[in-house]
């Protein structure tokens, strides 16, 4: 243990950010007297196995590698990843690779070394010729409800200019759809899954991006939960979205933008080095909320349904290359499945490798349609019947009225941090403002129910169904 960590964390492994409204002579004089004592020939001397020291040598040399860890720590514990991307498409990963540069490391752990720890991997299963998964169950009494986490790595395609800015905004596109589509599917009255979620996101801590399916379900329904979640990921890499949804999304996108614009230098110290951190070990082009708002306008500006169904047939490639008559995809799908520990394998909750895997490449062959486009006014009213109800109806204030001693208010007057008031149709509001919430706001409307409103009204005991809506 004390020879991996002097040879992989030590100070020219480590990476120092700094946020916040400070001077940067002053802090680099603090930077040196905190940690300019701490030398890395030191911690190298004290590797006493002459084997180690030697790759420990041989890995401070290899200043870039093929992956994103080793490009921003040069002796960060380095990582083989087996890529899963469409059949033919090239797997740029060594670009930062100087073409004089050779490296005498085995930067991706393929040889075998005396120290290794005797690990039991993953076994690579053929569904059919090429279409290559790993599946692995992990039952336990404890546990409640089947759980679902299937994967495929892919390389993190850094975000550097508008090219690379507007395919990832496409890819936000697509994942949104399908996000909203899947959740209308666990809204029916009888939901094959409880949760699901099916994103990809950057990863500088693995290395690489990482594209899952998760979701969770009735252990006896396991087999519904994932023909029903593979079927919509599928249809959205065959068909792409609709010009509905793109229009909705990509308006969500610039309001999104627009608000974290409208806050400004009111993001917390906090959040700035988190995304300050994660934007550079990504390798992607850091830009502050004004920025990133005017590339996302200029982006969306020009960005085209055929764009975002390319990135959404990018995505959803691990999942549509397992259907019969489609190219096996380049590396393996991962599958791992937690599920309650049951002594009876004939029962329709037990789950087993061969029915695991069985059961994702069937459901790999279920047929698909396209999604109904549906049109999704702006506005459920109209402005001119807005009019007419206030030239009828003049909206009113009066003052708040409370039955606990709190003295009442006038109309005009304003409390602090909470003021309370009413519509003169009887409608109580409650407003509490917050500077830092820039241009946010969140409103709730609750009709009262059950026992409180049958005694406002009036009504027998037990007549009201219990509860609110909001």
């Amino acid at each position: 243990v004390k020879t991996w960590h002097r040879t992989h964390y030590r100070p020219d492994n480590v990476l120092l950010y700094i946020v916040g409204d400070v001077d940067p002579a002053d802090a680099e004089k603090v930077i040196a007297e905190k940690f300019g004592h701490i030398t890395a020939e030191k911690q190298a001397s004290q590797i006493k196995i002459p084997e180690i020291k030697v790759e420990a040598a041989k890995l401070a040399d290899a200043v870039v590698g093929a992956s994103i860890k080793e490009a921003q720590s040069w002796h960060y514990p380095p990582v083989r990843h087996d890529w899963c991307v469409p059949s033919g498409v090239p797997v740029e990963v060594d670009s930062l690779i100087e073409p004089e540069q050779v490296i005498d490391y085995d930067i991706h752990l393929q040889d075998s070394y005396p120290l290794d720890d005797e690990v039991e991997f993953l076994k690579t299963e053929e569904l059919a010729p090429g279409k290559k998964i790993r599946p692995h169950i992990f039952r336990h009494e404890l546990l409640q409800a089947f759980s679902l986490h299937l994967f495929a790595k892919r390389p993190v395609e850094p975000i550097t200019d508008l090219a690379s800015f507007r395919k990832s905004l496409a890819r936000r596109i697509a994942l949104a759809a399908l996000q909203i589509r899947l959740n209308v599917g666990g809204r029916s009255d009888d939901p094959a899954f409880t949760f699901v979620e099916f994103n990809q996101l950057d990863s500088a801590r693995e290395g690489c991006a990482v594209c899952s399916l998760d979701l969770t379900a009735e252990p006896a329904r396991w087999k519904d939960a994932i023909c029903k979640s593979l079927s919509e990921i599928r249809k959205l890499g065959i068909y792409g979205v609709t010009p509905g949804e793109m229009e909705r999304y990509a308006g969500s996108l610039m309001t999104d933008a627009e608000q974290l614009a409208a806050q400004g230098d009111m993001i917390s110290h906090g959040d700035q080095l988190a995304y300050l951190m994660e934007t550079v070990a990504n390798g992607h082009t850091f830009m502050s909320p004004e920025q990133s708002y005017d590339m996302t306008a200029k982006a969306l500006s020009t960005l085209t349904l055929e764009e975002v169904n390319e990135a959404a047939a990018e995505l959803c490639s691990h999942i549509t290359s397992l259907s019969d008559g489609e190219n096996a995809a380049d590396g393996p799908v991962v599958a791992v499945a937690c599920t309650p520990k049951t002594a009876d394998e004939s029962g329709p909750d037990y789950v087993d490798e061969e029915s695991f895997s069985k059961c994702i490449l069937e459901a790999c062959q279920i047929p698909v349609e396209p999604e109904e486009d549906v049109v999704v006014p702006h506005t459920l009213v109209s402005e001119s019947e807005v009019e007419e109800a206030k030239s009828a109806n003049p909206p009113t204030w009066e003052g708040g009225q409370f039955t606990d001693g709190t003295p009442n208010t006038s109309p005009d007057q304003l409390t602090r941090p909470f003021t309370l008031r009413r519509l003169g149709n009887g409608i109580r509001v409650g407003v509490a403002q917050n500077r830092a919430e820039s241009q946010r706001g969140h409103l709730r409307l609750v009709a009262p129910g059950g026992r409180d409103a049958e005694r406002r009204l009036g009504f027998k005991e037990g007549s009201m169904a219990v509860g609110a809506r909001a």
